[in-house]
């Protein structure tokens, strides 16, 4: 179990039973008793050289930071509804800066009908943007618990390709570039910009994790924020069985394979513990397979199946070789790399 995970096993010791609290801390969000139905409230922060790199564009850090907490939202199930936004940052770079940032969230925010609706702004040496983001839920609220031995796993789209945007972000030096002048001459333009794309402005599968809590498809679901491995390795604890992931399943894009063969790297690796995919990885009944696969236009991902839950613990990748232990590759925020 890493740090992080520690933490919140030790924080929720600490906390006493309350009526109000359906679901504490140690899922993709909280759920708390409101009049009518049920609030869903998560909260992320994006921090200046570990989450995004220095000369980022401050729209897209707006853009980022909610999309990173309506992923959240998308694995329970919930529909946002309103966001708080906070951000500190360098003085001298003056009101502008904390204007387009607030700019870039609300262009994630008015197609969803999403309201502002407060926040607070402070001086810092390096910037930091935190989102409260509330919603509810329209049908079954899924969580990481009640995966069942039997279930098939699901993933959608292509996990790796943050990563894989990472690496050219840092070589291009400045993350919001165009692709004019490519970094790497084993991708496309339309590569590169597919994998900056994926890491600087992750698209957050709210139509799939909606159609999954309406139809009650999922027994349990996690974002993918922090590597696959270590996700489903959560997902394993939180419903108490042992994940399989079929490495011949595990969906590899064309763009992240060719930068991965060029730079010498395992694309593998990048998928497993890449992080930064916002993905939803979800257990679901077989008989569920064929509607999942053959996908819908308007979740705007393809959706594979990739491995199967089975009684025991851990989470192990199966391959020609064998199994290996995946659990714990991915990111920790209590680790310094």
């Amino acid at each position: 179990m890493k740090g992080e995970d520690r933490f919140v096993e030790k924080l929720r010791a600490l906390l006493p039973p309350s009526e109000r609290v359906r679901i504490g801390p140690g899922d993709d969000a909280a759920v708390v008793a409101a009049s009518g139905s049920d609030l869903v409230l998560t909260t992320d922060l994006l921090v200046e050289n570990v989450d995004f790199l220095p000369e980022e564009d401050p729209e897209a850090i707006g853009r980022r930071a909610l999309a990173i907490n309506l992923s959240d939202l998308a694995a329970m199930g919930a529909r946002p509804e309103f966001f708080l936004l906070s951000i500190a940052f360098r003085p001298e770079r003056g009101e502008e800066f904390p204007l387009a940032v607030a700019r870039g969230a609300l262009t994630r925010a008015e197609p969803l009908g999403l309201d502002l609706v407060g926040g607070d702004l402070s001086a810092a040496e390096e910037t930091v943007v935190c989102v409260l983001l509330g919603g509810r839920a329209e049908g079954e609220l899924m969580t990481r618990a009640g995966a069942k031995p039997g279930d098939l796993l699901f993933l959608s789209g292509w996990p790796g390709r943050a990563a894989a945007g990472l690496r050219l972000a840092r070589r291009r030096g400045r993350a919001f570039d165009s692709v004019s002048s490519p970094v790497s001459t084993a991708l496309s333009p339309e590569e590169e910009q597919e994998l900056l794309s994926a890491y600087r402005d992750p698209e957050p599968r709210l139509t799939l994790g909606l159609f999954l809590g309406r139809e009650r498809i999922a027994h349990a679901a996690i974002d993918v924020s922090d590597g696959l491995g270590i996700d489903a390795s959560r997902l394993a604890r939180g419903s108490q069985v042992r994940v399989v992931l079929e490495q011949e399943r595990i969906p590899i894009s064309r763009a992240v394979a060719s930068l991965a063969n060029a730079e010498a790297e395992d694309a593998m690796e990048w998928s497993l513990s890449g992080g930064d995919d916002y993905e939803l990885l979800f257990a679901a009944p077989p008989i569920f397979a064929p509607r999942l696969e053959e996908g819908r236009a308007d979740w705007g991902v393809p959706v594979t199946r990739v491995g199967w839950i089975e009684q025991g613990s851990g989470t192990v990748l199966r391959g020609p070789d064998g199994e290996v232990d995946v659990s714990g590759l991915g990111h920790d925020h209590l680790e310094r790399s």
